[in-house]
């Protein structure tokens, strides 16, 4: 986890759709106000929102914060990352190339303080131990499931990625207590995905969630889910592509297994290997 960079707005955007109505009116008075957050007690907070001082107690525990003390410093370290990201924008006419490549950055940063080493262990632990795998997404969250299915093919690890609807409840009616479902969503709560998910879980398999928001159906249940930061929480978020984080992901449960066996790295330097002699005899032949 990032210890430069708590991304306090990320985790909580992550949860809104666990929120009671009032935890809402607090997370949405802090997304909006952030001056207000670092420059005021939690009595002053309260007052304006409207709340009592344990209602917001309670919020930053529920974040994931031992209290409003830590939730304010972390608060203010990140509106201080804002405000320095904001500066450099505007010390020069920033170009629509390095907007986008400002609001990725901030994307990956806040993805590496939501996910943690325990949960890719536990991924990857599943993973070892599992007779097969399959991988569920629609779309750019489709795009990330294929990521992971090549990267473990080189590896050694055959998976299927799958994006029918009907082909993914047909996978998770046959699986047992010795398969695993991953399931890539943004909103946690896709329709095709979640019945495929609820068929595996009936079955006991175990299943894995990649989404944006803790505690949506797909999370209820997994044995693991991982939270990434919805791209909603930077500026460019209508230009930007859905799977980033996802990718990332992959990219990260990729490195925790590359450093658990030595016998995983052999498996991709041979791969890839083979894989670069192929482009050298097509290259010479085209």
């Amino acid at each position: 986890m990032s210890s430069q960079v708590p991304a306090v707005i990320a985790k909580i955007v992550s949860q809104t759709q666990k929120f009671t109505y009032g935890e809402n009116q607090i997370a949405s008075f802090v997304i909006h106000n952030p001056e207000f957050i670092t420059s005021n007690t939690i009595t002053g907070i309260a007052n304006e929102i409207g709340v009592s001082e344990t209602s917001i107690n309670r919020f930053c525990k529920k974040v994931g914060f031992k209290g409003f003390i830590d939730f304010k410093i972390a608060f203010a370290q990140d509106a201080f990352y804002r405000e320095m990201q904001a500066k450099k924008k505007e010390r020069r006419e920033i170009n629509p190339i390095d907007a986008l490549a400002l609001d990725y950055n901030e994307l990956i940063v806040n993805t590496s303080a939501l996910v943690t080493e325990e949960q890719l262990h536990r991924v990857v632990d599943i993973l070892k131990s599992s007779r097969r795998i399959f991988m569920f997404g629609l779309f750019d969250s489709f795009l990330a499931a294929i990521a992971l299915k090549n990267r473990l093919a080189i590896i050694g690890i055959i998976s299927e990625a799958i994006s029918d609807s009907r082909a993914m409840k047909i996978a998770a009616s046959q699986c047992t207590s010795e398969d695993v479902v991953i399931a890539f969503s943004r909103s946690g709560s896709t329709r095709e995905i979640v019945d495929g998910v609820s068929i595996a879980q009936v079955n006991q398999a175990k299943t894995i969630a990649v989404t944006c928001y803790d505690s949506s159906p797909i999370t209820e249940n997994a044995n693991v889910g991982i939270i990434v930061p919805d791209k909603i929480s930077v500026n460019n978020s209508a230009l930007m592509s859905n799977h980033i984080t996802f990718l990332f992901v992959v990219d990260l449960i990729m490195s925790i297994f590359i450093s658990s066996d030595k016998s995983y790295l052999k498996k991709k330097l041979d791969s890839e290997a083979i894989l670069a002699r192929d482009q050298s005899i097509t290259n010479y032949f085209l």
